[in-house]
């Protein structure tokens, strides 16, 4: 092990420490034994989901003491809570360090403008920060406000000699169309501007080109979170390097089963190791990404990073998938590129509204033949007035844009953003229902790793291991009835109401000689509270009839599994034992 793998992992121990001090992780890490858990076994420990730390609350994983909290920031909050994050004068420093990194190579030489917006969100703050770290001078122009209106910010970068310009790539989009409007060339006249840093929206690789032509001088990009700092930087060769000192990123599938393969298309899960306010552990921040080894001409080692937009901007056409940079990188492929513009779902595939003053350079046939051709979808094109140029010049803040409109397709076939617990119960009850009693247990047990304060999961892998006794021999039995009954008296302890729980103990009852415990009574019982619960599927009937017939209750078990053959006729267990009963009534009835 290397140096940096021994600081990766010390820092990972620490954070083990310290994240049970929330509020939030003293609850989800409670009975979970964490020591002697390294980075190469974070795969067993739970996800912390973006649901989770809504309702959490601001204060619900603040790891440090109040008095400690050097500032607070939370995300947009477009749907539902924002997000918290809170941060020391630690973590600020090591927020501004993450920056550094950046190939921009900012020196005491430098005055950054920093045109994120300052009001709640965190880019400018680290941005400042890493100004500040390196000697550079800062000019605080925040982005959507009416105090910098865009034709003053570039009267302040001309005036000032502004050497890098920082803020989100929209910005960087919107002051160069301003600069065409007031008779400026962004090119020849901010002669000591040297660099583009952007953040805060997708930035693949022909954005950054077209940023570059418009600015006439190199764009770096850099990719976080208000929750988690500064997660990948660029280098001056456009490679985006995680921060591997300070985060560790797994690249998940969609269900968070399970990594995809190195350089593969993933679903984020971050990691903060050296985040003291408000750490985070396994972190699916719904973001699709890849990630692989990098050898870089810059010398830097470790991994490189590529961000290809949210999950909730899929878009799916049967058996093809788009991301958000999928449809960028096909929109930043036009000549002209357009100064704004929208992709709306249809059923049958994209319409593009597109706003350019040079569209008439554009034969719209040629663009939608080009963006379909590009997508590999049905594209029609319309040119459409979508910014409002007379803003731009004059005092009217910016506001966030919305480039991917996805189709409503109503409540009922909508996909909810993926709970990692819920797809792997979803898995594990399927191959349960399939009678794949194995690959059901494997699921199961990954759903108790995420989750091991879910009763639910708990009961599933119950169920798993009842079904595998069933068809076990003796020796087997006798090893999986300990770990049945371990994982009952876990959903018991967790939730003790839960009807798929005490369907499982009743089964356990039912099945297990009395000798070792079995009960039949107490299993009519259980079975009995699930069908007062709506849980009266043929199963559970049958499972009741069952528990009479061993009681030596004739009529309630016959009446138990014709409840059961009225939902199901072709429950095979329910007709074998009424068949048995009708036989014994017939033979007792001749004698």
């Amino acid at each position: 092990m290397n140096d940096n793998h021994r600081e990766r992992e010390r820092k990972f121990q620490s954070l083990l420490q310290r994240l049970p001090k929330s509020p939030l992780y003293r609850e989800k890490l409670s009975g979970i034994r964490l020591q002697g858990i390294g980075l190469n076994r974070i795969g067993t420990l739970p996800f912390t989901t973006k649901e989770e730390l809504r309702a959490a609350g601001v204060f619900g994983h603040l790891a440090v003491d109040p008095k400690d909290v050097a500032q607070y920031h939370e995300s947009t909050g477009t749907t539902g809570e924002p997000s918290a994050s809170w941060f020391t004068r630690e973590d600020l420093e090591v927020g501004g360090r993450q920056l550094t990194e950046c190939g921009v190579n900012l020196t005491a030489d430098d005055l950054v403008l920093i045109r994120f917006p300052y009001a709640m969100a965190l880019p400018a703050f680290l941005m400042q920060a890493a100004a500040w770290q390196t000697g550079a001078g800062v000019v605080p122009a925040s982005g959507r406000t009416v105090v910098t209106p865009y034709p003053r910010v570039l009267a302040l970068m001309k005036r000032l000699r502004v050497t890098v310009l920082a803020g989100l790539p929209r910005e960087m989009e919107l002051l160069a169309e301003t600069a065409r409007l007031v008779g400026m060339d962004p090119i020849h006249d901010f002669p000591a501007l040297r660099a583009i840093c952007v953040a805060g929206e997708l930035t693949g690789d022909k954005r950054k080109q077209h940023l570059e032509k418009l600015w006439g001088v190199p764009a770096f990009n850099l990719y976080g979170s208000t929750e988690t700092g500064n997660i990948a930087a660029m280098c001056e060769f456009g490679t985006m390097h995680v921060v591997e000192r300070d985060f560790y990123v797994e690249t998940l599938r969609e269900d968070g089963a399970a990594p995809v393969e190195s350089g593969a298309r993933g679903f984020a899960a971050v990691t903060t190791l050296s985040h003291q306010a408000s750490p985070l552990l396994r972190y699916f921040n719904e973001d699709i990404v890849s990630i692989e080894p990098a050898a870089c001409p810059c010398g830097r080692t470790g991994s490189k990073l590529v961000h290809y937009g949210r999950g909730k901007d899929r878009l799916r056409f049967g058996d093809l998938a788009l991301d958000a940079l999928d449809v960028q990188e096909a929109v930043y492929s036009l000549s002209p590129v357009p100064d704004a513009w929208q992709a709306v779902e249809r059923e049958e595939g994209l319409h593009f509204l597109l706003d350019s003053h040079r569209s008439d350079e554009w034969a719209l046939d040629e663009v939608s033949s080009r963006l379909s051709a590009r997508l590999q979808v049905p594209v029609t094109v319309e040119a459409a007035a979508l910014l409002d140029r007379g803003e731009l010049t004059n005092n009217a803040p910016s506001t966030k844009p919305v480039y991917i409109r996805k189709l409503d397709r109503g409540a009922a076939t909508t996909r909810p953003p993926v709970e990692p617990l819920q797809e792997l119960l979803r898995l594990g009850r399927r191959a349960l229902a399939d009678g794949q009693y194995d690959r059901s247990r494997e699921w199961l047990k990954k759903a108790v790793a995420v989750a091991p304060r879910s009763a639910e999961a708990h009961a599933w892998l119950a169920a798993a291991y009842g079904r595998m006794i069933e068809t076990a021999d003796m020796l087997e039995k006798m090893k999986l009835l300990p770990l049945l009954e371990e994982e009952i008296a876990a959903a018991f302890e967790l939730d003790p109401s839960l009807p798929i729980a005490r369907r499982v103990n009743g089964a356990r009852l039912l099945y297990t000689p009395e000798s070792l415990g079995g009960d039949p009574a107490a299993a009519a019982d259980e079975f009995r509270y699930c069908i007062d619960r709506k849980m009266d599927e043929a199963d559970v009937w049958a499972s009741l009839g069952e528990c009479y017939v061993k009681l030596g209750k004739t009529e309630q078990a016959v009446a138990a599994l014709r409840e059961a053959l009225s939902r199901d006729k072709s429950h095979e267990r329910a007709n074998e034992l009424l068949s048995e009963l009708e036989r014994e009534g017939s033979a007792r009835h001749e004698r």
